[in-house]
């Protein structure tokens, strides 16, 4: 009848266990993947448009009830050579400006596939994106996946609409470059998007053997990575353990 470690407790209740509750944020990145080979999302300005339209921090109390850190960037805060920028931050005016530059000052539609799970809250989170979305003249037609297998699949051989809910989990910040982001590679997880001056600081960095140089090389990548998201990153989940 008792425990020594209890993981994946709830985030509100386990605030009775006092000094045995451990509070700790995920590495693990709750993004869209963002189609940029075809499509609106194609262009860096509505890619942008959509980051700036987003409260992040709203999210998190809505659909996290508060187990979550807004995330803004494409690594978490625990990741090697992660940046500080402010480039993730909510400026709807501009949204506005970006999308209309774009060609969509009308408004537009996006079409998205959400999975039941994997993450659990990834309906919760479209319904609650798609309302905040609104204010920018964004409107969000889903596609539910029930099968979330078939769902990786289909992710995988880039048969994405315009965005998807997924989630980003490497540790190594080379390895999220490498295999997610560089149009080089073209990853099972990367979408069509190509930023050369991010693959240039890939490159710098592979061959760079002094850590603290390769840090600030990966965080110039970071904020490379705010002016031009490849992802609309969104949150880390916090995880609380029992001991």
């Amino acid at each position: 009848g008792e425990v020594q470690v209890a993981n994946t407790l709830d985030f509100e209740a386990s605030r009775a266990l006092g000094d045995s509750r451990h509070a700790y944020l995920s590495p693990v990145a709750i993004i869209y993947l963002l189609n940029a080979a075809r499509g609106p999302l194609a262009d860096a300005r509505v890619r942008r448009a959509l980051s700036l339209a987003v409260g992040r921090e709203a999210i998190v109390e809505t659909v996290m009830q508060g187990a979550a850190r807004p995330l803004r960037g494409f690594v978490s805060p625990n990741h090697f050579g992660a940046g500080q920028g402010a480039g993730a931050v909510t400026d709807r005016d501009l949204a506005r400006d970006l999308l209309a530059q774009a060609g969509h000052g009308d408004g537009m539609t996006l079409e998205v596939d959400c999975p039941t799970r994997l993450p659990d809250e990834a309906e919760r989170l479209t319904a609650a994106l798609a309302d905040q979305l609104t204010t920018v003249g964004i409107a969000l037609n889903v596609q539910v996946h029930s099968d979330r297998e078939a769902y990786a699949h289909m992710v995988r051989r880039k048969e994405i609409r315009d965005m998807c809910v997924f989630d980003s989990s490497p540790m190594s910040t080379y390895r999220v470059l490498y295999e997610k982001i560089d149009s080089r590679v073209a990853g099972s997880w990367w979408q069509g998007y190509a930023n050369r001056e991010v693959e240039a600081l890939i490159d710098r960095g592979r061959r760079t053997t002094d850590r603290s140089v390769r840090a600030t090389i990966w965080r110039e990548a970071y904020a490379a990575l705010q002016d031009d998201p490849a992802w609309l990153t969104l949150y880390n989940p916090v995880r609380v353990i029992g001991l």
